[in-house]
């Protein structure tokens, strides 16, 4: 198959740095001069929504739209945005200690649903067509239940005839489908956390591609935690196995999507989501 890049975006990725914008420093001293909670919460929510905007179109227009002006049709996956899984995670623990499992997983994955949807909103306003998908859509097919799923294989055809037309397919990371027995039903499904990264190289092996790449707020693979040590050094090329040994594990990529890399054979690339021009590290995984 032709080459088609693999593009996973992070939670801080599709955020952005400043969660209420470049201006943010200000905006105790606005808040402070309201008078009612509920215009408190209408101003954050505003705030909010306009850093997000900004921020999806400086993604779109860094790393998108100028493959699609090459003729370059990628795919892309997404994480929710910063902090909505845990949010999410609350609001189900505010409810009951032992939610079904069935409905845990449809509150979790509309995360990355409203992340999805607004990315492909957005490559629509600047004229690049786009597809929003779940991760049933994408053809992602799970085994474990409804939570803590593992992906058994992608059905790549949707995928592939959306990128045959020109189409760019926004994925929905951290979910997938399967086939429930007892209902003899489809029923949704969650991969464990950071599982973004595992639907993203498992569409890679789907399609065909000897890469993806890890769009975060971090620029590579270092030797030890930049943030302990200030003599941490980034690695240029660096082996699955070497990445396995490091302890603690580093945290720029899910354990399991990793060992999924190494068993399909797909390198993968970590690179900073505010950099563009910065290269990263390739985790050797073939």
């Amino acid at each position: 198959m032709a080459d088609i890049p693999v593009m996973k975006f992070g939670g801080t990725s599709m955020q952005g740095k400043h969660r209420f914008g470049p201006d943010e420093g200000r905006l105790l001293d606005d808040l402070r001069r309201m008078d009612e909670v509920n215009e408190i919460y209408r101003t954050l929510a505003q705030r909010r929504n306009s850093a997000r905007a900004r921020r999806l179109a400086q993604v779109a227009r860094d790393f998108i739209l100028p493959l699609h002006r090459e003729g370059v049709v990628p795919v892309i996956v997404v994480s929710a945005f910063d902090w909505a899984t845990d949010k999410l995670d609350q609001l189900a623990a505010a409810i009951t200690s032992e939610p079904s499992p069935r409905e845990y997983a449809r509150l979790l994955m509309s995360g990355e649903l409203r992340a999805n949807s607004a990315l492909a909103m957005t490559l629509e306003e600047k004229g690049c067509a786009a597809r929003s998908l779940t991760g049933r859509e994408a053809g992602i097919v799970t085994r474990g239940g409804p939570v803590g799923a593992q992906i058994d294989h992608v059905e790549n055809t949707h995928v592939a005839e959306l990128i045959e037309k020109g189409i760019v397919p926004v994925v929905a990371g951290f979910q997938g489908y399967y086939r429930d027995e007892e209902s003899g039903r489809d029923e949704v499904s969650v991969l464990g956390r950071g599982g973004s990264n595992l639907t993203a190289v498992a569409l890679a092996d789907a399609l065909d591609q000897d890469s993806c790449i890890m769009f975060s707020d971090v620029d590579g693979v270092y030797d030890c935690d930049p943030h302990l040590h200030g003599d941490a050094c980034k690695l240029g090329r660096v082996t699955a196995q070497e990445v396995f040994e490091m302890d603690p594990f580093p945290q720029v990529i899910q354990r399991e999507a990793l060992e999924y890399a190494c068993r399909c054979q797909v390198n993968v690339w970590i690179r900073s989501a505010f950099e563009p021009e910065t290269e990263g590290t390739l985790i050797l995984c073939r």
